[in-house]
């Protein structure tokens, strides 16, 4: 589909969404090889390699990863097709597949995947990079065309679970490939199952399929997604018969479209916490106030009672049954119960408004204080409510909450500059090492760690499990110690709130089905025709 004839099929669909046209007025595409979706948030950048955030995932279907990833999240065959660790864990080789090509013929080599992984961590600017995948890598060897080595100063059992996040680029791209090159379209060559042809941040994304991917090919030769933030312009376009697909499904309409007998409806549980993080580095935190209003120069965030106050006074089993309609699991945990790392004895935080109430008299705060929680309100289903919800069991045990939301694209870049006393958002992870390594451990530039503690949280306690399990190849022993953290950093100190697991729904026009992806990713090569 050429550029001037996707615009006007994204200029209808907009006015049939707009003016509510009739089920029937709307029929499906006579091309039945064209995959009309609508997503909620547009890419920030095309540069794979610059932020690592949710809606950065959609490049998925543009860049291969150097291991692929399955739907829930296990490492699989991805540019390489077999890896092992070598010289006692402290390198692991990577062999790249035979056959595999890039969308202009070339071969992918070893060559290509050393490129990759010296780039990522020359990438600045960005609020959330892939640093933390390439920080414990002190050399990268081209043993031959299909073998790369990557060496590590101490044994590091992460490597294949760090790879699903690295996408793999041609080295004919150049040394000076910058994010603005991406961002350009000045890219041409691509790994994944599809290329890109066109862009507009905020409005769309179109590809088409890739001559030379070699995987499973994908069902559709073109895929046009069309960027609709607003919930219910994205169920209408669908109902209507606009797009054929479209991700997080807003919760309210869950029962509805599930009833829906024109709609396929698939969901998975997401390996993402909803978390509530707190302001403990500076004295006097910008949004926390005295009883009366007056700025504090005692910093009540950094008390852990306090902080444990907060955290029994969050009825969480309300927050899934009333806000989120059921479409989301209590959290004790960074992932869901059961995931490898996780605390057995951690468990939810009880809901316990007036022992909440008789630690804060203990801290010292028997009449309370304010304080203001910031959040988004077009990031996440229901995030404006949550937020609202939160505040609301604050203010009851004396802590009067106020609620400032603001939409995503302003959010993240404010909280990186430490904006927020306290703040709600969303985190996602493979596996408990990343989300404690990026979310929960205290913020050290230098070794790439705390890259999403936006508050400077800090657990030096929690840290030191952590680092003992980085360096730990046993994987039960690494598991214990990182679910040891866990009950530290969470548990008794309390420096974070895990507030629940949300699941992530997708809904498509049948015959056709969206694949879930435990990230919520929505990709392309993830939607069949029956």
């Amino acid at each position: 589909m050429k550029r001037s004839e996707f615009l006007r099929s994204i200029a209808a669909g907009t006015l049939a969404a707009a003016g509510g046209l009739p089920h029937v007025a709307r029929a499906q595409s006579t091309d039945a090889d064209t995959l009309r979706a609508g997503i909620k948030l547009s890419p920030t950048s095309m540069d794979p390699h610059f932020r690592l955030s949710g809606e950065q995932n959609v490049l998925r279907a543009l860049h291969a990863r150097l291991v692929g990833m399955t739907p829930d999240g296990k490492p699989e065959p991805g540019v390489a097709d077999a890896w092992q660790p070598v010289e006692d864990g402290r390198a692991w080789d990577f062999r790249v597949r035979d056959g595999a090509k890039f969308s202009d013929g070339s071969a992918i080599t070893a060559d290509d995947v050393a490129y990759s992984l010296a780039r990522v961590p020359t990438i600045t600017g960005s609020a959330g990079a892939y640093h933390i995948f390439v920080r414990a890598i002190t050399r990268t060897e081209v043993r031959d065309a299909r073998t790369v080595r990557i060496h590590t100063a101490n044994p590091y059992p992460f490597m294949v679970e760090d790879m699903t996040e690295i996408a793999v680029l041609s080295k004919a791209l150049g040394p000076d490939l910058k994010t603005a090159d991406f961002n350009a379209q000045k890219v041409k060559v691509f790994s994944g199952p599809y290329t890109l042809e066109d862009y507009r941040f905020g409005e769309f994304v179109a590809m088409k399929r890739n001559p030379h991917w070699f995987g499973a090919k994908p069902d559709f030769a073109q895929a046009n997604l069309k960027v609709i933030p607003t919930d219910s312009s994205r169920v209408a376009a669908l109902l209507a018969g606009d797009v054929q697909a479209i991700d997080e499904l807003p919760v309210a309409d869950v029962p509805r479209l599930r009833r829906d007998a024109a709609l396929n409806v698939t969901q998975i549980a997401g390996m993402r916490v909803m978390y509530v993080a707190m302001d403990m580095d500076r004295d006097a935190s910008p949004f926390v106030r005295d009883s009366n209003g007056q700025p504090m120069t005692r910093n009540p965030l950094k008390d852990a009672k306090v902080r444990q106050a907060l955290s029994m006074a969050i009825n969480r089993q309300a927050i899934v049954e009333r806000v989120m309609d059921g479409t989301a699991t209590v959290a004790s945990n960074l992932l869901p119960e059961g995931t490898p790392g996780t605390s057995s004895a951690l468990g939810v935080t009880p809901f316990d408004p007036d022992k909440a109430k008789r630690l804060l008299a203990e801290a010292g705060y028997p009449n309370g204080f304010q304080l203001t929680i910031h959040a988004t309100n077009d990031r996440y289903p229901n995030d404006e409510k949550v937020a609202q919800a939160i505040a609301q069991f604050w203010t009851r045990i004396g802590v009067r909450t106020d609620v400032v939301t603001m939409p995503n694209a302003a959010y993240f870049p404010a909280a990186a500059r430490q904006t927020f006393s306290v703040m709600a958002a969303q985190y996602g992870a493979d596996n408990v090492s990343y989300a404690y390594r990026a979310l929960v451990h205290t913020f050290d530039r230098d070794r790439g760690l705390g890259t999403a503690n936006r508050t400077r949280h800090s657990s030096p306690r929690a840290d030191a499990l952590v680092a003992q399990a980085l360096t730990e190849m046993d994987e039960a022993k690494r598991n214990a110690l990182l679910a040891r953290a866990a009950d530290v950093a969470i548990g008794e100190e309390a420096i974070i709130h895990m507030i629940y697991h949300p699941a992530y729904l997708y809904a498509a026009r049948k015959p056709l089905s969206v694949t879930p992806y435990y990230n919520g990713a929505f990709l392309p090569q993830a939607v069949k025709k029956g």
